[in-house]
């Protein structure tokens, strides 16, 4: 993420059981970081659409399907459905963590 100084900060989303836990947020090599403030705004969207940030990077490198862009104009007033988040979590979990198939049992005779 850069800002109009050409600040830039990488974020890494640490997700555990298809759950985001924390953000970690490290320089990027060459550029000053993002202020406080940018940060935290980068943060708030994060939170608010990590389920649909998961599921398009995994569409894209892992399905290698064609993703279509979506522009958001206001980050004011965000909320976390919490409840939302989790039940697409771990739909997407599905993909990364399929349940074993049953092994058909031979029949003894």
């Amino acid at each position: 993420m850069s800002d109009e100084n050409d600040n830039q900060s990488i974020f890494d989303l640490m997700i555990t059981d298809g759950i985001l836990v924390d953000i970690k947020v490290r320089q990027k090599a060459g550029y000053k970081p993002l202020s406080d403030k940018s940060q935290g705004i980068v943060k708030t969207f994060i939170y608010a659409y990590y389920a649909q940030i998961i599921t398009k990077w995994f569409e894209y490198f892992v399905l290698r399907k064609s993703i279509k862009p979506e522009t958001i104009r206001k980050l004011e007033n965000l909320t976390v459905d919490t409840q939302k988040l989790v039940n697409e979590m771990q739909d997407l979990g599905k993909h990364f963590y399929p349940t074993p198939k049953k092994q058909a049992r031979s029949k003894k005779k």
